[in-house]
């Protein structure tokens, strides 16, 4: 694999070279993907000659993968030939351990954390910053690579070693991930003043089934989508398609990947939409979920989702596979739904720690009013 990679990186030195050599020979160009290449050249060219130590090929062209992708999507990867199928199975499940990986401060971070997981049992909390994954500073490192390395150690049974920046007393702590069974928990409900509130955590392979047998069948029904960090499109489609009729649920469109769109199929779990609570923790899945939802007549209640929902697939030419965004999930206006989020029909500011819960009692208000309409 190094010798692929440290080949892949000479080959792209000499590519950029190329064409900044083309950007001098015409300097009145104004292209700026041509001065950026430029200045990459240049950049690579004072490391080779300047750097301290002897340059690392391998370092430098996996930093050069997470520079190029990354900034495109937390989730894009520029793969090794002999991990692409690793990494098609590792972006379908459960993330290793529980928790989802992100990017802060430069370095690797906790973006959510599973109830029930290893991950919860150790103690991570969402948006703390990972330091070092068994003793390997993650500065630097892609993700792709970092996520790889912890399904490795889940697959083997092996634990794993992490230094944490704690959130709370601004110190680094030792964390050891311990690999264990657990079950990812689809969704939980809870009755509230007469409503039945069902939170969705995760749509997983086959969480349709379990998320609808929470649904009662009459009655009010408040959706929480706001924990809803992770989930697979295709349940995402298959849910709404649980509590919607007739009509398009949503689509995708790409400039070259072309487009494709989704239609209910007959038959619901309820009566009538539910009522959805979103914010900004509903993201990709969720954020296609309460999108289809709110186009066929749901309110959707509290702040607006994320706005990242890309449509990913893999790109491959010759020994190079880039995992990355070819299409965008879009909106019922046709907007996409990646950086613009969705709006809610009922705003709802978020509440301090401690506050309750605003957005779910505007949601139980609202059902209130339409309980005594209806009377």
């Amino acid at each position: 694999m190094t010798r692929t990679r440290t080949v892949f990186l000479a080959v792209s030195m000499a590519v950029v070279m190329l064409f900044s050599g083309a950007l001098l020979a015409s300097r009145g160009t104004t292209d700026v993907l041509f001065r950026a290449l430029g200045n990459l050249a240049e950049v690579i060219h004072l490391v080779e000659t300047e750097y301290v130590d002897e340059l690392n090929q391998e370092a430098l062209s996996m930093a050069l993968d997470a520079g190029l992708v990354e900034p495109l999507d937390r989730s894009a990867a520029v793969l090794p030939p002999d991990r692409v199928d690793d990494y098609l199975e590792l972006v379908a499940s459960p993330p290793p351990f529980g928790f989802g990986l992100s990017s802060r401060l430069g370095a690797a971070a906790v973006q959510f954390v599973f109830p029930g997981s290893p991950a919860e049992a150790a103690g991570l909390v969402a948006w703390e910053v990972i330091e070092l994954v068994e003793g390997v500073n993650s500065r630097g490192r892609p993700l792709w690579q970092i996520r790889l390395e912890l399904m490795d150690h889940e697959r083997r049974g092996q634990p794993v070693r992490l230094t944490v920046l704690d959130r709370e007393v601004d110190e680094r702590r030792e964390v050891v991930l311990e690999p264990r069974e657990w079950t990812l928990r689809p969704a939980s409900a809870e009755q509230r003043d007469g409503a039945t509130v069902v939170r969705v955590e995760a749509l997983a392979d086959s969480s349709v089934a379990a998320i609808a047998a929470l649904v009662p069948e009459g009655g009010k029904l408040i959706l929480d989508l706001r924990e809803l960090h992770w989930g697979l499109e295709a349940e995402a489609i298959a849910l709404a398609d649980a509590f919607v009729d007739d009509g398009v649920l949503g689509g995708w469109q790409g400039r070259r990947a072309g487009s494709r769109s989704y239609a209910a199929t007959a038959g619901t779990v309820a009566r009538q939409p539910p009522l959805v609570l979103v914010g900004s923790g509903t993201v990709g899945a969720g954020e296609i979920l309460a999108s289809a939802l709110q186009r066929h007549g749901a309110v959707l209640v509290g702040q607006k989702t994320g706005g990242q929902a890309p449509y990913m697939s893999l790109a491959r030419d010759g020994d190079v596979a880039v995992w990355m965004p070819v299409g965008q999930w879009l909106r019922a206006d046709g907007q996409p739904i990646s950086g613009n989020g969705i709006e809610p029909d009922e705003a709802v500011e978020a509440a301090a720690d401690g506050e309750g819960d605003p957005a779910l009692e505007r949601a139980l208000e609202i059902l209130g009013r339409e309980l005594e309409k209806a009377a």
